[in-house]
């Protein structure tokens, strides 16, 4: 036999819960209190034992000094005669062997010492000599005995208030809420034996009596709403008739099954599409009525159980006569009464769908086909293509030795010829002529072998220890007398906070300022020209950089700014008549991408420009 979980009425709850706080409180009230009386006894006892020693000292220092050992052993007895006072030991010359002490021969229970100089004045303005030392215990057993009657006292204290307030608790929850909840408790048993529309009395206007009120409400609401039922019933009745019409006419297939899988109902546009004729299916196996091969039910069951639901499944099932279907499948579980599930689901028949989709996918394989072939066609251009670049970087590393051999033979003996004193002076300015061109083309060269090095991805960066405040000076020389020559102001400012090595490809950021501060110089026919190197930020071990070249030459628009950096691209009118590549901004361009920036330029029309880029490069 099953035992009854115990538990307590509201009332008995009550009583406890009242009972429990008032306890507390008095319990804290109490603490609060003997914790202030043990507070002021010790006080009190503490300044007892101070007056004692000031008689002690007093006391003590006459007999001490007048070797009266009659009158100590008094004293000391009389001292003892405190039921406060534990111990007193004194100590001195004018006591026998030194030292004179009385003591209880029990321990002392939370002692008090002090111990103190015993002097002796003998006249009111007289110097005071010490004569001894003296050491009084004493013991708070007065003290323990007031606090235990105190607590003894809030203990009783204590068991009256509880005692009187379960009393009370208990009659006042019995008359104020125990009977009215039992009148409210049989009120609930009418109406649920059926008497509907039963009412109680109110007896107050209090919480008990609001939950009445709403108890009669309730009621009649109840009464209410039976009638309502007993009209609604046959509404009921007509309303099951459609959704039965509906569930039969419907012309989707729809179909119940529990949760083993054996059918519970199917309309008649199911059975049609799986040739059942006249057979019933219910209580058969859901699988077997349809022909579901037995591993796509099981993918089916296992989708069921992880989520709950199945939506746009398309399966294959087999009709009574053998003939394959194709359908889409939407299923869902629904909780019944009696925590039974059962599936409901809906499919439609979608053959002629599939027929069209194996269609389209016959001619999308063709169009695959087609794209397979034309892909294979492009990849064998692109091969060509490769092979043809490769064959350009063949012929340009191979023609920049036959380029630049005989073009050095003829700027050395050029250079030569101008050495000697005795050429005439018309022949030193054809030298001259030639020389400038044959360097010109030089540059032009070296520009083009560049570039397609940079296209061939076989350009990289060799850093090495530079002295930049150097290299910058050694740009600013290689334009200066260009640009004096033009009439141009030249200037190089350079950080006092610039590094003095840092690690960077030397010769390549030589090469990017030499193209910037010469494109500078072209472009400029009257105001300045300057570089600049600023220190942006210090990190450890690295510093950012920012180098700039500015001009006061003829600018340009957004629209040139836009073709700045192609290669072959001269955006200026007048470098046609100036002559070069185009190549010398785009190299540049792709050098300092190298080095992890970019190059960026302001500028406007007839308002000058102004290139810059920044560096992050390790300290040397």
């Amino acid at each position: 036999m099953a035992l009854r979980p115990f538990s307590l009425g509201i009332q008995a709850r009550l009583t406890a819960g009242i009972a429990l706080v008032a306890s507390l409180l008095v319990l804290a009230v109490g603490w609060y209190w003997t914790a202030h009386e043990e507070e002021e006894l010790l006080h009190d006892m503490r300044q007892r034992e101070a007056r004692m020693a000031r008689l002690i000292e007093r006391g003590f220092a006459g007999p001490i000094w007048n070797l009266d050992h009659v009158a100590i052993d008094n004293l000391l007895d009389a001292v003892m005669a405190d039921p406060e006072v534990h111990a007193i030991e004194l100590t001195g010359l004018g006591l026998r062997g030194g030292q004179a002490r009385r003591s209880r021969d029990t321990p002392a229970n939370g002692p008090l010492r002090r111990e103190f100089a015993i002097t002796y004045q003998p006249a009111a303005e007289a110097p005071g000599t010490q004569v001894g030392m003296a050491a009084l215990v004493f013991t708070r057993d007065l003290v323990d005995e007031q606090i235990r009657r105190t607590r003894l006292f809030v203990v009783q204290l204590l068991g009256v208030v509880v005692a009187g307030i379960v009393i009370a608790s208990s009659l006042l929850v019995h008359f104020l809420v125990r009977r009215p909840v039992a009148r409210l408790g049989a009120l609930a048993q009418r109406v649920a034996k059926g008497d509907l529309g039963a009412q109680e009395t109110v007896e107050r206007s209090d919480e008990i009596g609001e939950l009445t009120m709403r108890f009669n409400a309730m009621s009649l609401k109840l009464r209410s709403a039976a009638d309502q039922v007993q009209l609604s019933s046959e509404g009921l009745r007509a309303s099951e008739a459609r959704y039965r019409s509906l569930f039969e006419n419907a012309t989707e297939g729809i179909f119940q099954a529990d949760a083993d899988g054996r059918v519970l109902s199917m309309n008649r546009a199911f059975t049609q599409m799986l040739g059942l004729g006249s057979q019933s299916p219910v209580g058969r196996r859901l699988r077997e009525v349809t022909g579901i091969d037995r591993e796509e039910f099981q993918r089916i069951s296992a989708v069921m159980s992880e989520q709950g639901r199945i939506q746009q499944a398309q399966l294959q099932l087999l009709g009574a006569n053998g003939r394959p279907l194709w359908v889409e499948l939407n299923a869902h579980w629904v909780e019944g009464e009696g925590g039974q599930r059962r599936i409901e689901g809906m499919v439609s028949d979608i053959s002629l769908r599939r027929q069209a989709e194996a269609e389209l996918t016959r001619h999308r394989e063709h169009l695959e086909d087609l794209v397979a072939e034309r892909t294979a066609e492009l990849s064998e251009a692109k091969l060509r293509a490769e092979a043809a670049n490769q064959a350009k970087g063949r012929f340009l590393a191979t023609m920049s030795h036959e380029f630049r051999t005989p073009l050095n033979a003829i700027l050395g003996f050029t250079q030569l010829m101008q050495m000697d004193a005795a050429m005439p002076a018309t022949t030193q300015t054809r030298l001259q002529l030639m020389r400038d061109s044959g360097q010109h083309l030089l540059e032009l060269i070296n520009d083009v072998l560049d570039m397609a090095s940079i296209e061939a991805g076989k350009v990289s960066l060799k850093p090495s220890a530079v002295d930049l405040r150097a290299l910058l000076d050694m740009a600013g020389d290689s334009v200066r007398l260009r640009a004096e020559q033009k009439n141009l102001a030249f200037s190089l400012e350079v950080d006092a906070d610039l590094p003095a090595q840092v690690l960077v490809d030397g010769q390549r950021l030589r090469q990017v300022l030499l193209n910037l501060l010469s494109n500078a110089v072209k472009f400029t026919d009257q105001g300045q020209v300057r570089l600049s190197a600023a220190v942006l930020s210090r990190e450890a071990g690295q510093v950012r950089l920012q180098l700039a070249v500015a001009d006061t030459g003829i600018g340009m628009t957004a629209a040139q700014q836009a073709r700045l950096f192609q290669a072959f691209e001269q955006v200026s009118e007048a470098s046609r008549s100036l002559g070069g590549t185009g190549l010398g901004l785009s190299i540049s361009q792709q050098l300092v991408r190298l080095m992890g920036s970019q190059i960026e330029v302001q500028s406007e029309a007839g308002q000058g420009t102004r290139f810059a880029f920044e560096l992050h490069v390790p300290l040397a």
